[in-house]
């Protein structure tokens, strides 16, 4: 009889995703990064044909989507705020220039 429980594999990598998405939320990118890794090595692996298997898979798909798009939600935010930056400081060059204190 077959088992009805997704791969222990997939689960760890539904796991980490999940740890991934938390710290993503919390801006903790160095996190992330450390996790990733084994993510990818767990789904590196070939997985046996069946329903939980394409289950866990959709679910880590799902959550790599959200993951996707915490990243892009956050480096957008890194442009805006260089940005920004390069504005004030555009300003600042321009009045230290015409003000002769450059």
């Amino acid at each position: 009889m077959m088992s009805d429980s997704s791969p222990p594999d997939l689960d760890r990598a539904l796991q980490l995703i999940g740890q991934m998405l938390d710290a993503a939320r919390t801006g903790d990118w160095p996190r992330v990064t450390t996790l990733q890794p084994e993510c990818d090595v767990l789904l590196r692996r070939r997985y046996p044909a069946g329903e939980s298997t394409r289950k866990a898979l959709l679910a880590l798909q799902a959550q790599y989507r959200n993951l996707s798009e915490l990243v892009v939600q956050a480096r957008d935010g890194i442009a805006r705020e260089i940005g920004r930056h390069a504005q004030t400081h555009r300003a600042l060059s321009a009045y230290l220039d015409s003000s002769g204190a450059g």
